[in-house]
């Protein structure tokens, strides 16, 4: 754990010609250290890059080990139509020619410092009298030395006026070189080599390997092996996770998605409650028209003969006979299937509607069929717009006048459950895993504190209408209406349980697309229920996050042997070794990291020439040596 904000405010004011941030490592310095602990970082700011650009907010790796963490990639992925998609040949050849950068946009704004000034900062430090800290200083270097030093490294574990331990680590690129030439033994050869004779070497190394299954989806392996004639030969032990990237695309995903139709209904719901906030918040965009998302508008004739059709004929409705099939099948079965629920019909019905006054009007008319029509298909899913019609059937309430954002809040009621009951659906028939919306819906933090607008305390104006509206709290019956039920909740919105519902909800989604893409790619069913767990168990983006994101990453250990098969058929894409020496009085780690992308931004290092790249066999190679006082 490092603590160097009193070192951090010394650099700063010390060292005022160079730049410094105290934060977590670049994704480059990640990808050697494996750690997320946070650094001084310093650098000279790139005055070439994007002045919009918030440099200081960097993103940790997008392959962090922390599976409960959702992350940014380096750049938005390629979007694909599923008939691309599917007809996309997932070989080798194309696994591997499809790898990200190692670095995040934001991070091109560091621009190099030359290795001696690096170094002379580092050394000016330690003759500084600071004593107490512990933790990591980075340089970034310019890779024109001798030994083209990219990364320089201080370690400070300082507890005491009276006791001091530096630890100096050095990062260097040492080229290019094709994979298949590159050996243990030749490793072991520079590492030992470098520790001299005087330091014994540990003969167990740490080894990571990745490699591409298709271009979202990496799997790195993990093991250790030991000796002086170990190869890089997988180990059947071996750990592996798999990282998945699913393309968001600022929303542009949804257009090529099999489940497009869901995620359609889910943006109708975050608009409704949209303009539920904005009548409440008596802003006239509430009542704006052509605002439901609808595939046809339709006129108010047309609304209500559908509604009396539903709620007044005898309809031959079977229930769906689902086949066990694929994730993706299901999909378009439950898309494709005639609900059965009425309040779900009357749903589908009601959002045809262009605008509020018609939408009010065919809420009005069901209240008035309730109260004087025989109705046949009596609604019983228990949603709060089932219970006032079920209540004037029986003849225990008189009919509502609606005003303000009722209309719209019965509407959001019935659109969650019908989206619950589809995502429920395509989970559970699919066998995949049971949804427990109840859970799901519980506030992960409690927040006692509740929105102006959240529980209708006061009265609402209808702007169009010019009416106050009381009925939020509830129904009040006049004096003809004695016997009948005294009271009814109308509306009972609360701003911060729908958010909760809707995040979720878009949660879901994602978890949803993400396991088609395991489907087509991996294949291997047993794994999808522990994914979901993994993935339900995190707190949820809100639905205006997951909308903007460009990629959303899905992490997970697994044990299967039938995915360590695949993965031993593919050239690795990146490895990284790790390997010790010591005596009594030191100790050397080396790590060598090679990977088919550079790890540094390239046009920083010209000189590297790592543009020219074509041949995806060919790895970018780096030594990264700690040398610790003991």
């Amino acid at each position: 754990m490092s603590d160097l904000a009193n070192v951090y405010q010394l650099f700063r004011s010390k060292f005022e010609e160079s730049d410094f941030q105290y934060y977590c490592p670049p994704s480059y310095i990640h990808s050697l250290t494996q750690s997320n602990d946070k650094i001084i970082f310093a650098f000279r700011k790139n005055q070439n890059f994007a002045a919009d650009t918030n440099w200081p907010s960097v993103k940790t790796s997008p392959k962090s080990n922390t599976s409960n963490n959702l992350d940014l990639t380096g750049s938005p992925l390629k979007d694909v139509s599923y008939e691309e998609y599917e007809s996309i040949d997932f070989s080798k050849e194309y696994c591997e020619n499809t790898v990200q950068n190692l670095w995040t946009p934001e991070e091109e704004a560091y621009g190099p410092l030359a290795t001696e000034k690096a170094r002379s900062i580092m050394q000016n430090f330690i003759n500084l009298d600071c004593r107490i800290g512990r933790g990591s200083i980075w340089a970034l270097c310019a890779g024109t030395d001798t030994d083209q030093t990219v990364l320089l490294q201080l370690s400070i574990n300082s507890t005491s006026n009276d006791q001091r331990q530096f630890t100096r680590g050095v990062v260097r690129f040492t080229g290019l070189q094709a994979s298949n030439s590159i050996s243990l033994a030749q490793l072991i050869g520079i590492h030992r080599q470098r520790a001299g004779d005087g330091m014994k070497f540990n003969p167990k190394i740490s080894i990571q390997q990745w490699c591409k299954l298709c271009p979202q989806i990496t799997v790195r392996l993990s093991w250790h092996t030991m000796g002086e004639g170990a190869t890089f030969t997988v180990e059947r032990n071996a750990r592996v996770r798999l990282s998945q990237d699913f393309p968001i695309n600022n929303g542009a995903f949804s257009r090529s998605s099999m489940a497009e139709y869901f995620w359609q209904q889910l943006q109708r719901l975050a608009l409704l409650r949209e303009k539920i906030m904005d009548i409440r918040a008596n802003r006239e965009s509430g009542y704006a028209r052509n605002d439901f998302i609808s595939e046809g508008e339709m006129d108010l004739e047309y609304v209500k003969q559908k509604v009396n059709n539903i709620l007044s004929s005898f309809l031959a409705v079977e229930p769906t006979d689902f086949k066990p099939s694929s994730i993706a099948d299901m999909i378009q079965q439950v898309e494709k299937h005639d609900p059965t629920d009425v309040m779900e019909r009357l749903y589908d019905a009601l959002t045809l509607c262009s605008n509020y006054d018609d939408l009010k009007a065919a809420i009005d008319y069901i209240f008035h069929l309730s109260t004087h029509s025989n109705i046949v298909n009596v609604p019983t899913n228990g949603s709060r717009f089932a219970q006032l019609i079920l209540a004037m059937i029986q003849d225990r309430l008189a009919i509502p006048s609606l005003a303000g954002s009722e209309p719209y809040e019965l509407l959001l009621e019935c659109g969650v459950n019908k989206l619950m009951n589809d995502y429920r659906t395509i989970f559970s028939e699919s066998g995949v895993y049971e949804l427990e919306f109840e859970k799901l819906f519980q506030p992960q933090v409690s927040n006692p504190r509740k929105s102006r607008y959240a529980t209708g305390s006061g009265p609402q104006l209808d702007v169009n209408h010019h009416t106050t509206k009381h009925s939020a709290l509830k129904f009040q019956p006049t004096t003809e209406d004695r016997g009948r039920e005294k009271s009814i909740l109308v509306s009972n919105f609360d701003e911060d349980e729908v958010k909760i519902r809707i995040n979720r909800l878009a949660q879901v989604h994602l978890l949803l697309e993400h396991l088609l893409l395991l489907e087509r790619a991996v294949s291997i069913p047993s794994i999808y229920g522990r994914v979901c767990e993994l993935y339900l168990s995190q707190q949820p983006y809100s639905y205006g996050e997951v909308y903007n994101r460009k990629t959303d990453l899905l992490e997970f250990d697994m044990d299967e042997f039938m995915l360590l098969r695949k993965v031993e058929q593919l050239q690795p894409c990146a490895r990284r070794v790790a390997m010790s020496s010591s005596n009594l009085l030191q100790k050397l780690d080396t790590v060598f990291y090679h990977n088919v992308k550079p790890l540094l931004p390239e046009r920083l290092y010209p000189q590297f020439e790592c543009k020219e790249i074509d041949n995806k066999h060919m790895f970018c190679c780096y030594e990264y040596d700690r040398i610790e006082r003991l």
